[in-house]
């Protein structure tokens, strides 16, 4: 497993310097291969995104972001893991733990690299409604990546128009219905890890137009040994939304999901001595607590896992009152029901959350004034939270019960004003109130009251300058704030209350870069940036708690780069590449255990590549191979550890035919040259268990039958 460094920096910048990296991409509307396997080239002035909060065109962002398709998304892929499609983004690091019990972890320029479980600093959007509450604190329980045809991304500081949590955003946006009462589809995917473990996953949707009624309704089943020891999960997910559109001018949609996860096993990390030698056991307290029954009832499995219910609805409507005016009104609901046992503890939560979002479109179009975006989000959550002491016997005594409560209100507003022709500003601006409460249930005289409250607040500007001379050259620059509050699993003190000494990390970021595109050949993009943190947020595992608790460095400075390219080599072959120079220090962070100053930030690759062969023959053939190297990475503030640099290689191939009745059998061959690696590691672990180990070669295969 063992690859020099020098070796994996040679391998990277010969690749950076000669191709780049993909900012995005989108398939051929009319190709049956396309919607399959497709990554083609596109004009980038012709590709506009939403997740900005208003429709812009993508080469005239003063800022990076990118846009993922249908082909990329779902594909040959099993649609499980976003891993799968954004390795392709530059700049975006996901760490597939092979964990259905705390989920992966999602990295933008480094935010979110700190999450203990799900995902921390980054806004993630399903269809308009935000998985993310206003703690910050995300979970993909929900995500529906089998519906998904469109993921666009942000890096950087426009995501302070959305404000806490906002290191970056993650679109991703069910498939458009097609004009047809029903169209049906059917996948059933199933594969290894070897040893007898075996996972399968099967899809049902039904999609159609009728009238001023369109409809999407997706059915997902997934279940698996999990390729280590005690890591076996089980889930299904619902996802449907329909709109309904009165008249030209308005639409109202509805987006109901729904998932529940009776099984999530979690089989822990280990030490390097152990994942090296048996990288698919698990921690040895895991498997000697490993005695929950088939099915326990929920909130009665005592193992290490998670058991889960999580349902969610959102309404929103649309109004175009004229060319220059539109309004959007929004709200959601959110449930969240766990049973969480953790090494001798039994955590219980049942969450409620909701908000509404309002937002104006004004585009008059003027020499003055371009564009104005301006609303406001209102969000609370609720979480209802029981802990007990347990051991191998049982349950103990209740150690925590108490009612977590936070109310975010955030103002934001974003203008653009044209220069020139070929010059514009961007201007925009969010406020973010935050409130912390908690309401201490176990007060006895031997445990004091510990209720309380804290209040953050924020103003996030951004200003950013966009050039653009050609389709093949725009130039921009931005300067921006931004800032995220802990979550309340990070602020709640162990024994209760609020950690009233820890401080939300703030951030002002500088980027400048180039895209473009030219002839629907080719398009790249690159961004160079620093980010300079006060309080960055670290979490790490004291002593005989076996859990992360967090702490605030003093500074900390970020600087990177991200390339991306994709080009169409020759007729029907498309090669892409992506690479990631990441170079985060910390500047100034001392704590009792010892100055850290001068270290990486641990737990982020200095460098990353991503390349891609796409092959899609008008046939219906295609397949691809694809390349991607990680290079080594400290796991300790310390830097006394490091997680290995690796390499894998990967296969996928298909064929889509027919024409009422598609029919696309595929297969697909991760790690092809069975590396032994670390996918994930838990950072600052204690007892040096810092890894959770990957799978070696592993096959699937797979059939989708389209139909209508």
């Amino acid at each position: 497993m063992k690859r020099s460094s020098s070796l994996t920096l040679a391998v990277l910048l010969t690749a950076v310097l000669v191709c780049g990296s993909a900012e995005g991409a989108a398939q051929k509307p009319d190709s049956a291969a396309a919607d399959t396997s497709g990554l083609v080239p596109y004009e980038l002035q012709g590709i506009t995104v939403t997740v900005t909060r208003a429709r812009q065109q993508i080469n005239r962002l003063p800022y990076a972001a990118s846009v993922l398709g249908l082909g990329q998304i779902r594909g040959f892929e099993r649609t499980v893991s976003l891993d799968e499609s954004l390795l392709e983004v530059p700049g975006v690091f996901v760490y597939n733990r092979y964990n259905s019990a705390l989920g992966n972890r999602i990295s933008i320029r480094g935010f979110g690299s700190r999450a203990q479980f799900g995902v921390r600093g980054i806004r993630v959007i399903q269809d308009g409604i935000p998985l993310t509450l206003p703690d910050g604190q995300t979970q993909l329980t929900n995500l529906d990546l089998g519906a998904a045809a469109r993921i666009e991304v942000i890096r950087g500081p426009a995501a302070s128009l959305y404000g806490n949590a906002a290191g970056g955003v993650i679109s991703i946006q069910s498939g458009e219905p097609p004009f047809v009462p029903i169209q049906g589809r059917v996948r059933l995917l199933g594969g290894g890890f070897g040893n007898d473990r075996f996972y399968q996953k099967y899809d049902v949707e039904a999609a159609g137009r009728a009238g001023r009624i369109d409809y999407m309704g997706h059915l997902s089943y997934f279940d698996t040994d999990g390729y280590r020891l005690h890591s076996a999960a089980r889930s299904t997910l619902f996802n449907t939304r329909v709109r309904y559109r009165p008249d030209s001018r308005s639409e109202l949609t509805a987006v109901i999901n729904y998932a529940n996860t009776p099984r999530a096993e979690n089989p822990s990390s280990l030490a390097d001595s152990i994942a090296r030698v048996k990288p698919d056991t698990a921690r040895d307290l895991a498997l000697s607590l490993d005695e929950c029954p088939a099915d326990p009832g929920f909130g009665g499995c005592q193992d290490l896992g998670e058991e889960s219910a999580q349902g969610q609805a959102g309404l929103s409507y649309r109004r175009r009152f004229s060319s220059r005016h539109e309004l959007v009104l929004s709200g959601y609901g959110q449930f969240r029901k766990l049973s969480n046992p953790i090494p001798f503890t039994l955590i219980n939560l049942d969450r409620w959350a909701g908000g509404v979002h309002v937002e104006h479109h004004y585009t008059p179009g003027g020499r003055v004034l371009a564009a104005l975006t301006f609303g406001f989000d209102l969000d609370h959550q609720n979480d209802d939270r029981q802990e007990f002491a347990r051991d191998e016997v049982g349950l103990g005594d209740i150690a925590l019960d108490q009612v977590e409560r936070v109310s975010g209100l955030g103002l934001f507003a974003n203008a653009g004003f044209p220069i020139t022709n070929d010059l514009r500003l961007a201007v925009s601006a969010r406020y973010d109130l935050v409130r912390f409460k908690v309401e201490d249930r176990l007060v006895t005289s031997e445990n004091p009251d510990d209720s309380g409250s804290q209040t953050f607040d924020q103003l996030s500007p951004m200003v950013g300058l966009t050039y653009w001379h050609a389709p093949w050259l725009n130039l921009y620059l931005n300067v921006g704030r931004s800032f995220q509050t802990p979550t309340t699993t990070e602020l709640t003190n162990i024994a209760g209350g609020l950690n009233e000494d820890l401080q939300p990390e703030r951030a002002t970021n500088y980027e400048v870069g180039a895209k473009g595109s030219t002839g629907g050949r080719l398009n790249y993009s690159l961004a160079v940036f620093t980010t300079n943190f006060e309080d960055l947020l670290i979490g790490f595992e004291p002593p005989g708690l076996d859990r992360t608790v967090f702490s605030n460095a003093g500074s900390s400075t970020y600087n990177g780069i991200e390339a991306a390219l994709s080009a169409l080599v020759v007729s029907d072959l498309i090669a892409t590449f992506a690479y990631t120079y990441s170079d985060f220090t910390f500047d100034d962070f001392q704590t009792g255990a010892g100055d850290f100053s001068g270290n990486d930030v641990p737990g982020i690759p200095p460098h990353q590549f991503h390349g891609k062969l796409n092959y899609i023959h008008v046939s219906g053939l295609s397949g691809l191979v694809r390349l991607t190297v990680v290079d080594a990475y400290h796991v300790d503030n310390a830097n006394e550890n490091r997680n290995d640099a690796f390499a894998l290689l990967d296969l996928r191939l298909g064929y889509d035919g027919g024409i009422r009745w598609r029919f696309t059998p595929f297969l697909g061959i991760d790690n092809i040259l069975d590396e032994r690696y670390n996918s994930s590691v838990v950072v600052n672990a204690f007892g040096g268990r810092f890894f959770e180990p990957a799978p070696g070669r592993n096959v699937y295969v797979g059939l989708q039958v389209q139909f209508q």
